[in-house]
């Protein structure tokens, strides 16, 4: 008996309010400004509706010319304490068309907010690495945005 893989679950405090970091989630152009692994790769919302139910493609224009996507519907949305979407990465990607699943939680703590990122149904420990890796990549990202715009 095969057993389902075990959800990579990443964590971390970032310094605002719940509801503001809830906030950088629901629009296509404040997310494509942050919601990426890497500043040298861009991303682009080829379709976003912020809404249970609605769905959402993002393209990720990496350095090397790539162009991955990812696809999903927005499951649950509660706000400010839960997003929860599928996920699903398109050809040519190597895991295309394989079904997963996304949900953030928002906590706060004394510090700000803690988000938690549960991701489920990844394949792979490599491909686990590689999405832990990018999570906490794109979370730092997330927090210096937040800064950035706090401060202006």
């Amino acid at each position: 008996m095969t057993e389902a893989p075990v959800p990579l679950i990443v964590r971390r405090t970032i310094k605002a309010p719940r509801a503001r970091v809830f906030s950088a989630f629901r629009d296509a152009e404040t997310l494509t400004q942050w919601f990426t692994p890497d500043p040298g790769i861009t991303v682009e919302a080829l379709e976003f509706v912020f809404a249970q139910g609605g769905g959402f493609r993002l393209r990720y224009l990496m350095p090397d010319g790539r162009t991955p996507s990812v696809a999903g519907v927005f499951q649950e949305i509660d706000p400010p304490r839960q997003i929860s979407m599928s996920w699903q990465w398109q050809a040519p990607d190597p895991l295309e068309n394989i079904p997963m699943s996304v949900s953030f939680r928002f906590l706060d703590t004394e510090e700000g907010t803690e988000v938690v990122v549960v991701h489920e149904g990844i394949p792979s420990d490599r491909a686990c690495t590689i999405h832990a890796q990018g999570w906490e990549a794109t979370l730092r990202i997330l927090e210096v945005f937040l800064i950035r715009e706090a401060r202006s």
